[in-house]
């Protein structure tokens, strides 16, 4: 019994690595050919039907695995990448979000991005930053 579990987790986390580099393929074609607010639209797909209490756990662990996972990709692993996978991951688990992109007071680092679920982001922001605009 206890074997089933392990199998069952690995398979799920499998699965979640799977959807998060096929995602991720398809965000760097979106950012490419569209402008922003096209490629949000259209990472959250027709799957914009929040539920009514998304499971911290679920959003914390999906944002840690596109990191983790895109972190070892090649090719463009930005803030706006990851946050757009987190989004289109999270979207098609019935998740609503928001992409936040936001700079320091000071300029002193490039301009960030990221996903917030309520109005609470889905990984650490690292500095503080001023948010510019909520999509």
């Amino acid at each position: 019994m206890g074997d089933s579990g392990v199998t069952t987790g690995g398979s799920s986390r499998l699965r979640l690595g799977a959807e998060i580099v096929w995602t991720a393929l398809r965000v760097r074609r979106l950012v490419r050919r569209n402008d922003l607010p096209a490629a949000v639209a259209s990472c959250r797909g027709d799957e914009r039907q929040a539920v009514s209490e998304p499971s911290h756990g679920e959003v914390v662990r999906v944002g840690r695995a596109v990191r983790q996972i895109l972190g070892v990709l090649p090719g463009d692993s930005s803030p706006l990448v990851s946050s757009l996978v987190v989004i289109a991951v999270l979207a098609r688990r019935g998740i609503d979000t928001s992409l936040v992109i936001g700079v320091r007071d000071d300029a002193s680092l490039p301009p960030q991005a990221w996903v917030e679920v309520g109005q609470a982001p889905t990984a650490p922001v690292r500095a503080k930053f001023a948010q510019l605009v909520a999509l």
